[in-house]
């Protein structure tokens, strides 16, 4: 089999993703030829030498084409006469138009050398024109139809993604990572004629062997500015994340007498620095050393693994995920892990039977209280984080590659086609 993985733009997720699938696929079959089409910055050179060692070819998509989504173009004004300038208005949009076809035919026909092709990340990207390979795509979390109380996606980029996702699945079989996901594909998209395969995700940062050197998380969380006792938030800022509760369940436990911190690496999170001197909100400080909440920002994947194993615990506080994928890089390196008590999280948790300690996700005195218990249980905590990480060495990348490749294998003998 020949399969394209296509993957034009993604969140750091999205791209480690794409690339744990290309390496696993190829590590379980190495008579499938794997091709990782990807955007301008996207396969830096580490993740191409990557790619490299493992037999997967990297090959840069062209210039993309734009959704076909209600747009209105600014007029410009050329001359200052409005009728040449209506004109003139026109012709620029059939000449875009004409560009973004002619993109458009050119990446399906880089693409339509495989049997099947896998779109990882298909925001703001139409599915090409294939005629001969099969598609598969990931409809992802559907957060942009949600509302979360403060402004995270408006009406008219609700109506483009769902408009831009309706075209996928007219032409492309879905995966997903959860079965609330696959129930969110049904709700939005119900009577399709091809049901969400649901595949469950191992570590995206699995550690690498002799990673753990002694001292060395020390060193990181020094060089960092972490050191001590914390908790630790690999979240961005995004509404759903819900990084306002745990600012108030960190005063709850600071209350209680607890010295620990809160640690939060992700988009955006760079340059905090704040007191939690009540349970609405941090303070911001300027001395760099007093603080009681830390924001780092985007860490490489080595310096994430470091700090997991210095945190007390990893907890993830969002309403509304796929499946939580801070959580599945610590129970990969044996950290205990707090979740928010939401769908997917416990189907996450059952199906990969690595163990959690759930919280209310809108109660913040719950989740001081579930953190207080296990902050105040090394043992049992140490215990949950070993447990996790046997259960996640069972599947791991060539558990999950083998289940994507039953998939492709299932869409290439069918022969199922875009129509």
């Amino acid at each position: 089999m020949d399969l394209g993985i296509v993957c034009q733009t993604a969140s750091t997720g999205g791209v480690r993703y794409s690339v744990m699938l290309a390496t696993a696929i190829r590590r379980i079959a190495p008579k499938v030829a794997v091709t990782l089409h990807h955007g301008r910055k996207v396969v830096g050179p580490a993740i191409r030498a990557e790619l490299q060692a493992a037999g997967v070819q990297a090959h840069r998509l062209g210039p993309l084409p734009r959704p076909r989504i209600p747009r209105f173009l600014r007029p410009k004004r050329y001359v200052n006469w409005w009728p040449a300038d209506r004109g003139l208005n026109a012709l620029r949009t059939a000449y875009l138009d004409r560009v973004d076809r002619r993109r458009h035919t050119a990446i399906a026909r880089s693409l339509d050398r495989h049997d099947v092709v896998h779109f990882a990340w298909p925001y703001g990207f139409d599915p090409p024109p294939l005629r001969r390979a099969a598609a598969a795509f990931i409809p992802h979390d559907f957060i942009y139809g949600h509302e979360f109380g403060v402004p995270s996606y408006d009406h008219d980029d609700w109506q483009s993604m769902r408009a831009v996702i309706g075209r996928w699945v007219e032409c492309a079989t879905p995966v997903v990572s959860s079965d609330f996901i696959a129930a969110e594909f049904g709700k939005a998209f119900p009577g399709v004629r091809q049901p969400a395969e649901v595949i469950y995700l191992s570590s995206l940062n699995v550690a690498k062997p002799g990673a753990a050197v002694p001292g060395r998380a020390e060193d990181t969380c020094r060089r960092l500015g972490a050191s001590g006792r914390f908790i630790l938030c690999p979240n961005n800022l995004m509404p759903h994340k819900n990084l306002g509760l745990l600012i108030a369940a960190l005063w709850h436990l600071r209350d209680a007498g607890e010295d620990v911190r809160l640690v939060v690496v992700g988009s955006q999170t760079q340059g905090i620095r704040a007191q939690v001197n009540c349970p609405l909100y941090g303070d911001r400080v300027e001395p760099p050393d007093d603080w009681h909440m830390l924001g780092l920002g985007l860490v490489c994947d080595d310096d994430l693994l470091d700090l997991m194993r210095q945190a007390l615990v990893v907890v993830n506080p969002s309403l509304c995920e796929a499946g939580s994928g801070s959580g599945l890089d610590a129970w990969g390196c044996g950290c205990p892990v707090a979740l928010s008590d939401i769908p997917a999280f416990r189907d996450q948790v059952r199906y990969l039977g690595v163990k959690a300690a759930f919280f209310d996700p809108r109660d913040p005195r719950d989740a001081a209280r579930v953190l207080l218990g296990m902050i105040r249980d090394p043992i049992g905590r140490t215990a949950d984080a070993a447990e996790s990480r046997a259960a996640l060495e069972r599947h791991d990348w060539s558990e999950v590659a083998r289940r994507y490749l039953a998939v492709f294998e299932r869409l290439r003998e069918k022969g199922l086609r875009p129509s």
